[in-house]
């Protein structure tokens, strides 16, 4: 699944990461989320965003609260989502590449809403890099 773009502006120094963000498959990160989280859901279809001229790509999984087990009594939505990313040029190869810190979102029934990072994942050259936020 690749990203789609929204509210995107395109500009010389943002053209090259733009076009690079359309050529990334969020397939494997999504297997590799839904592998590490144990849920079965599926995923929205990616966005790429910019802002003053940085490029974003966002994503957000269907609710999950029925695979939360006994959190499901509490919880009025839970998802997986796309926290903290950014499509890059590395500063001494030039090369582009993507992070993102993956996030669980959860809304209590009784008000309120909070998160916990879950997983982190860099994308380059064509390959997925993960790095699980245990402990």
């Amino acid at each position: 699944m690749k990203a789609v773009m929204k509210n995107v502006t395109i500009d010389d120094a943002n053209a090259d990461l733009v076009a690079f963000a359309q050529t990334i498959d969020f397939t494997e990160l999504f297997d590799y989320i839904k592998i590490f989280a144990n849920v079965d859901c599926r995923f929205c279809q990616p966005e790429i965003t910019t802002d003053r001229g940085d490029v974003y790509i966002s994503f957000l999984s269907d609710d999950i609260t029925k695979q939360t087990g006994v959190f499901a009594a509490i919880f009025e939505r839970c998802y997986i989502y796309s926290f903290i990313d950014g499509v890059f040029k590395d500063k001494d190869t030039g090369e582009p590449g993507y992070w993102v810190s993956v996030n669980i979102r959860f809304e209590h029934k009784a008000g309120g809403a909070c998160g916990i990072g879950m997983i982190s994942a860099g994308y380059r050259s064509g390959q997925w890099t993960f790095f699980e936020k245990i402990g």
